[in-house]
């Protein structure tokens, strides 16, 4: 054999080799597009492949074992990048999938319809210009000397309308002569207190501003739920227009310093000194409840208390309308010492009930003629055997409703009628 006809030869052997190597390479993309697509988006092209290969197994039985080992080596150089292309174009095929269906997105979507890496972030920027600082002044006493005009503490309150009226809590203004709000944009104005109730540790400020004020938008505290996130904006410690988050850790708590008994939302959100008076505010940026710090126990941690908003807003509208919050009153003093239980009322025959201890003056109670020693065991038709059936029974009535009053005096059944006052003004 000439050497023309063997470099023909060897040039057809080159072109089949290259031919059987491509060949190699569709069948490995198709079952790679098979394996990830499911043979469904490439069948046609899959039967193709098929008939192509049925074409080239006479031709592959031709070649030498060097020829196969050769194409082996090639389909696998071939096969593996396609592979990697496919692969990569599946991967980056299936993060775009997710993307436009929102699975698998870390961002998330926010109040106003805004997307940021955090909620809190939305919540805050909304919230913060309608939270102020309360700083209070008064006379202080030290070593016997009365020094004027010193500041006594600060805090934090919540504007709750256009026009400068200001919730806080009673503890923050307690024994203040004079009061300043500064804003969040740290413009500063001096404050009347408009009413200020103990009971419920809530007052009620009132500024001057030379243009409307950005009022907080109040919520539905009965709406909430244990485990929702929950933001405290304040300003703890004097560090205006702190925000800290956390969850409702519990609800409708009551605590007995709280001599109202006031409703109260429990969270993990830090509540330092400073922050009473301030908000607690819901995913959505509205205002359900008003921190406390003075309900932060000392040895406790991540345990703080706010007054549920919905019991507040009726409170904060007394106060700016009267002045103080209306309470029914009925002027008597109960003493627990003195209550008659089953086995003291067998031995002396008299009725299971509680006893008055005293009577105030000039109040319902005297005027209606109960007197200190009667024995109160029914009011209308509710039957007396201790002072919280009692308070039920007031606390459920209002300022001039008329009471039944049953009671025991000497052993002489006495029926008064007493007119409840209102309790909230003396």
């Amino acid at each position: 054999m000439s050497w023309k006809e063997e470099e023909v030869l060897d040039g057809v052997f080159r072109e089949e080799l290259q031919q059987n190597a491509m060949t190699e390479a569709e069948q490995a993309k198709a079952r790679m597009e098979e394996a990830v697509y499911g043979g469904t988006l490439h069948a046609e092209k899959h039967t193709a492949n098929q008939a192509e290969n049925t074409k080239q197994t006479t031709k592959k039985k031709k070649n030498s074992m060097t020829v196969v080992v050769a194409t082996g080596l090639i389909c696998a150089i071939v096969g593996g990048s396609i592979g990697g292309v496919i692969g990569a174009n599946m991967v980056q095929s299936r993060y775009e999938q997710m993307n436009n269906t929102g699975t698998g997105n870390t961002s998330i979507q926010l109040v106003g319809n805004q997307s940021e890496i955090s909620p809190v972030i939305a919540i805050a920027q909304k919230v913060t210009p309608s939270v102020v600082g309360v700083h209070t002044y008064g006379t202080y006493s030290y070593w016997g000397r009365q020094i004027t005009n010193m500041e006594l503490g600060s805090g934090s309150g919540i504007i709750y309308s256009e026009d400068g009226y200001i919730i806080t809590n009673y503890h923050v203004i307690e024994n203040a002569t004079s009061v300043i709000v500064t804003l969040a944009d740290e413009k500063e104005y001096e404050a009347v207190i408009i009413g200020a109730d103990e009971a419920s540790d809530l007052a009620v400020l009132k500024i001057n501003a030379d243009r409307k004020l950005p009022a907080a938008e109040l919520g539905d505290s009965s709406q909430l739920q244990i485990g929702e996130l929950v933001v405290a904006i304040g300003n703890p410690l004097g560090y205006s227009n702190t925000v800290t988050d956390g969850i409702v850790s519990g609800l409708n708590r009551q605590l007995s310093d709280y001599t109202d008994e006031m409703t109260l939302i429990q969270t993990n959100a830090a509540i330092n000194s400073g922050n009473s008076g301030g908000a607690l505010v819901n995913s959505r940026g509205q205002v359900v409840g008003i921190n406390s710090a003075k309900l932060v126990a000392s040895n406790a941690e991540g345990m703080g208390f706010a007054l549920s908003i919905d019991e507040v807003k009726p409170l904060v509208e007394q106060l700016i309308n009267q002045g103080h919050v209306s309470r029914p009153y009925m002027g008597v003093t109960i003493n627990s010492q003195y209550q008659v239980d089953e086995k003291t009322a067998e031995r002396y025959d008299i009725p299971v009930g509680i006893m008055i201890y005293s009577v105030a003056d000039n109040s319902p109670a005297e005027r209606a003629g109960l007197k200190a020693g009667d024995i109160i065991y029914k009011v209308d038709n509710t039957i007396i055997q201790s002072f919280d059936d009692l308070s039920r029974v007031i606390d459920s009535s209002k300022v001039g409703d008329t009471l039944q009053v049953t009671a025991n005096r000497d052993g002489q059944k006495v029926v008064c009628n007493v007119v409840l006052g209102d309790g909230g003004g003396r």
